[in-house]
């Protein structure tokens, strides 16, 4: 298949946006008269630190931070992106990073579903995203359980759709997202939280924040959990204790320093739960399906851990009013030792079931640091603004992984698992050092209502991979440019459209299931599209079109899901929408839609092309709604609801069968308690409902053997106290 240049795509794209703006913008522009002369107060937003922003009302966002590196608000930003602030986090049902994303267009943070909160794995644009954390990335080993970050640290998310490569270097097809971590402020603000819910949920959680000096240029930030529960599967349980110190000193008026340290240890992630297609619903079987909610391994076996330790630094140094100086650094030690048994399929006769049992342990340490200096400057009557960069990225992964003989059980009689532990057969031992370093340069040129900005990167990286059992040693070394140039014209009414190109490469870490490493991805896109800002801020809303095509893209691997496999070439186009609407400073909208048509365009394997990925909807979108009542005692009492779209999905690479679409609800309720009784002043209660219908449903699939069941009804009831 020949795929389009980018010159077509261009022409193409703007009729298509011009088609696509007023039927997706339409439902919300028609209400902005209602509200548009009202007498709207300025409102002022308090985060738990008690940080003055000047961000619209609702949910909206003006700014970026890691889209372009600089100043460019969202406005001029030439690429789809989704901001989500701590205030979304606390309304919406966000008990880790893959439900936070639930309701940001085109990212599917939930494909494994009822795995707890154990794991991050989303895909943006058909395609897997990056992870990052205060602007450096988030690196692991490739098929383990890595790195994550609890949402109580997070002060807000960002999802940049798209090739990312000409700022951050190595990187997907998919995009980054980029969590910023909650920061010392000078303001004192304290909160204590509490939480139970059903599968024996139970949590306490703090934050505190305040000035350690008379002069306020010594800051802290102390935030900290303790969090233990069940899951809708028998005889499983997570928990997970954390702790993290950070300080700020304000040197002088023009340097900031913060570092910031995390402990994090998960003494049980949690069950990973997969069975058959068949055994689901998904796929006929004669003798019915399996109860979801039994546990079909063995917990004498199932014991799996995780511990991570980080620490970070962030510097900001304003040398003069047009120069300006950012460094981040960050080590990161993460250890994990995974003690679990997958399901691998029935028998002929569909009555006995096969599983396979793990025990993988594997340690992560790595150490990041990008260095970028920001430099202003007028040419006649365009403005400049210049990045510059160095950023580097080291470390060392090791993992083994040892599995058992397949063994077989009848699931339909007591006990309906394993009740032995098998030998295990070592199958690889595998270490990886990696040094990857980039140069990277962006200006941003200002003309009357034209932003353009160019951006180029240079990077080098060199692997090498020792198989521990052979001895066998491979290098990989690697290099490449990576570009991106993005055209957006401000007009005075609030619209903006855009359009720009970008590529990028990844030289993937980790091996496959025989311990051999990845071949470097590379993709390209053309994106154009329109964003909207009304005056008062009340209505943002997005619209993009794209085309995205992605070579050796990493995929699960079927036949032995804890590794990866790659694919030739998988192209991607689609469509995506997002609004943010304040009707008034009580009710908030928010409306989402993504259109995405994957392809396996090359392919060694005859039966999977021309056909679509596993794990991608064709069509998914939400919609959220909250309103916050004003009255003697329902004064700051919030109620909200929303209803997510998760479209059918391909059950397997050749595309012999379909995961189910899905309607979900959820439902979230506050009371701040000091409406009836003063003396409660700063506390609050919430109640928040995932799946209000309880509707059982499988999440994804990557073949018959191997479907993830989606999330259970859950209801969390939180106690804060802010003081």
């Amino acid at each position: 298949m020949c795929r389009p240049s980018r010159s077509f795509v261009i022409k193409s794209a703007f009729p298509a946006v011009s088609l696509l703006t007023p039927v997706l913008l339409t439902p919300v522009l028609w209400m902005t008269p209602l509200f548009a002369a009202q007498d709207v107060p300025d409102v002022v937003y308090v985060t738990a630190s008690g940080d003055e922003n000047n961000e619209p009302r609702g949910y909206g966002a003006r700014t970026q931070s890691v889209a372009t590196k600089g100043s460019a608000t969202l406005a001029e930003t030439p690429q789809f992106v989704s901001v989500i602030r701590r205030d979304q986090l606390d309304t919406l049902p966000s008990e880790s990073l893959s439900r936070a994303l639930r309701y940001s267009a085109g990212v599917t943070s939930e494909k494994f579903g009822a795995f707890g909160n154990g794991i991050d794995f989303s895909k943006m644009r058909g395609f897997d995203a990056d992870y990052y954390l205060d602007g450096l990335r988030v690196a692991g080993n490739s098929g383990i359980w890595g790195m994550q970050v609890d949402s109580w640290l997070l002060e807000s998310i960002e999802a940049v759709h798209g090739p990312s490569s000409a700022l951050y270097g190595q990187g997907g097809a998919g995009g980054v997202i980029n969590m910023q971590t909650r920061l010392p402020q000078a303001q004192s603000a304290h909160q204590i939280q509490f939480q139970t819910g059903n599968f024996d949920n139970n949590a306490v959680r703090f934050d505190s924040t305040g000035a350690l000096n008379e002069d306020d240029t010594l800051l802290y930030r102390m935030t900290g959990s303790a969090a233990s529960s069940g899951s809708q599967i028998e005889a499983t349980k997570q928990s997970r204790y954390l702790i993290a110190p950070s300080v700020t000193w304000l040197a002088r008026d023009n340097i900031s320093w913060t570092v910031a340290g995390v402990y994090q240890h998960d003494p049980y992630i949690g069950y990973y739960n997969t069975l058959p297609a068949a055994a689901i619903g998904v796929l006929p079987n004669k003798n019915g399906q399996l109860d979801r909610h039994r546990n079909y391994s063995n917990p004498e076996h199932e014991k799996s851990t995780r511990t991570q330790k980080s620490v970070t630094s962030l510097l900001r140094w304003q040398v003069a009013d047009s120069l300006e100086f950012k460094q981040n650094i960050r080590y990161a030690d993460v250890q994990s030792h995974i003690r679990r048994d997958f399901t691998r399929g029935f028998l002929p006769g569909d009555s006995l079931l096969t599983a396979v049992y793990q025990d993988s342990p594997s340690r992560a340490k790595t150490l990041a640091a990008d260095n970028q200096l920001v430099y202003t400057l007028m040419t006649g009557p365009v403005s400049h603004e210049f990045l510059t960069g160095f950023d580097i990225q080291t470390g060392k992964l090791d993992k083994d992984w040892d599995g058992s003989q397949t063994v077989s059980f009848d699931p339909w009689s007591s006990p309906y698992r394993p009740a032995f532990t098998p030998e295990m057969i070592s199958s690889t031992s595998t270490g990886q050092t990696y040094t990857r370093y980039g140069v990277y340069l962006q200006d941003q040129l200002r003309w009357q209502q034209w932003s353009l900005i160019l951006s180029g990167r240079y990077d080098d990286s060199t692997l090498k991979t020792k198989n521990n059992i052979t001895g066998d040693i491979q290098h990989n070394d690697t290099s490449a440019y990576s570009h991106r140039a993005g055209l957006t014209y401000l007009f005075d009414n609030g619209f903006a459209p855009w359009i720009s190109i970008s590529d990028s490469f990844d030289p993937v870490l980790g091996t496959d299931a025989d311990g051999n490493p990845f071949i470097p991805t590379e993709s390209n896109q053309t994106e154009a599209g329109i964003k909207y800002l009304n005056r008062d801020g009340s209505l943002m809303a997005s619209v993009a079109v794209y085309e995205l095509t992605q070579k050796n893209v990493t995929t699960h691997n079927p036949k032995n899901p804890d590794y990866y496999t790659q694919t030739g070439q998988v192209r991607s186009r689609g469509a995506e929408f997002e609004s943010r609407l304040a009707v008034t400073p009580s009710l908030n909208i928010m409306l989402n839609y993504a259109f995405t048509d994957n392809v396996i365009t090359e392919s060694e394997d005859p039966t999977v092309l021309n056909k679509h990925p596993v794990q991608v909807p064709r069509h998914s979108g939400s919609l959220w709604a909250d309103y916050r009542f004003h009255g003697k005692y329902a004064d700051g009492a919030l109620i909200g609801a929303g209803v997510r779209y998760l479209g059918a999905t391909q059950g397997d690479n050749t595309n012999s069968f379909t995961v189910p679409a899905v309607w979900l609800g959820d439902l979230s309720l506050r009371y701040q308690m000091d409406a009836v009784l003063p003396e409660l002043t700063g506390m609050e209660l919430g109640v928040s409902v995932s799946n209000i219908t309880n509707k059982s449903y499988a999440a994804s699939c990557t073949s018959a053997t191997y479907c993830s069941i989606g999330n259970d009804r859950t209801v969390t009831a939180t106690l804060n106290y802010f003081f």
